[in-house]
């Protein structure tokens, strides 16, 4: 990152992140000015994602704000689990069968490379069904400190549930969410817009903000390149993304294309060893670092 630039690691002590097959409609990129909301949005969204999911309503205690936010989430999470296992095992046949026919045609012996399947092809399990602390870090962080985000362009690597995104919205930003499962999505929006439609904004003189969801996978090529395409932001914001050492190297890189001159960034993690080692390299290569440990009773 150049000079002036700085990034905030925050800690958090969750587990967590991404989800399972697109909502229909959910690929397209789509802006909604959350104080301007059409009464009959929020109920046609939750009806699309209930044709998929059952849901249930969480309260989530977040510190600094004046009640719980409320979140929509599958009823089931070991349900959307299982169902993206069935999905990946069949991927994985699929590729095996395709490697088996290749070898037979060329009279090729040796590996097929399926073990990397995982990572190249953008299967990542759904932990997103359920909140996460390092999540709930940044939406306190956000929530004590408003006037950061307030009128920035800002863009959230993961939703999860929205958690982060419904801080955000109240305090103000222009965000734009990101994510490679569409369903994920749907929820990030319903919950981001209706907190936006019937809460007050986080902090005095705050005009409520934007949220647009975008259908992208920061780990591939067509999905990186997309995401610089639409910068440069004031604040990148992600929680619980740093899971494969190969992840270290690709988000590095990125995040200084996706930051504009001025901006920061802020991640939590939960002190995984892939994270301490993505920390060790933006403080070798000079990024400014300002490091919160926040905890949470389990």
């Amino acid at each position: 990152m150049g000079e002036g630039q700085a990034k905030r690691i925050i800690r958090g002590d969750g587990e967590g992140q991404e989800g399972v097959e697109a909502l229909p409609g959910d690929r397209a990129v789509t802006g909604n000015p959350v104080g301007h909301m059409n009464v009959v949005a929020l109920p046609r969204l939750r009806w699309r994602i209930q044709r998929h999911h059952a849901v249930r309503e969480l309260e989530v205690p977040i510190k600094g704000a004046e009640a719980p936010y409320r979140v929509i989430a599958p009823a089931d999470p070991d349900a959307v689990l299982d169902q993206t296992a069935r999905a990946f095992a069949r991927h994985e046949a699929a590729k095996a069968a395709e490697g088996a026919q290749h070898s037979q045609a060329h009279s090729h012996q040796g590996s097929t490379g399926l073990v990397g399947a995982s990572s190249s092809s953008g299967w990542h399990m759904p932990y997103w069904a359920t909140p996460w602390a390092s999540g709930l870090a940044v939406a306190e962080a956000v929530v004590a400190e408003p006037g950061s985000v307030a009128s920035a362009r800002v863009m959230e690597l993961g939703c999860g549930l929205g958690i982060t995104a419904m801080a955000l919205v109240r305090a103000g930003a222009r965000l734009t969410v990101v994510d490679c499962w569409g369903e994920t999505l749907a929820f990030c929006r319903y919950n981001a817009l209706r907190a936006g439609a019937q809460n007050p904004p986080h902090g005095a003189g705050i005009r409520v903000g934007t949220i647009r969801t975008r259908l992208a996978d920061w780990r591939t090529d067509p999905g990186r390149d997309a995401l610089i395409a639409g910068g440069p932001y004031d604040l990148v914001v992600a929680a619980d993304v740093l899971y494969e050492p190969e992840d270290i190297p690709i988000l590095f890189a990125l995040l200084p294309r996706l930051v504009g001159p001025a901006g920061a960034v802020w991640l939590a993690e939960p002190g995984r060893t892939t994270s301490r080692k993505f920390v060790q390299e933006t403080d070798d290569a000079g990024w400014i670092r300002d490091t919160t440990t926040v905890t949470r009773d389990p």
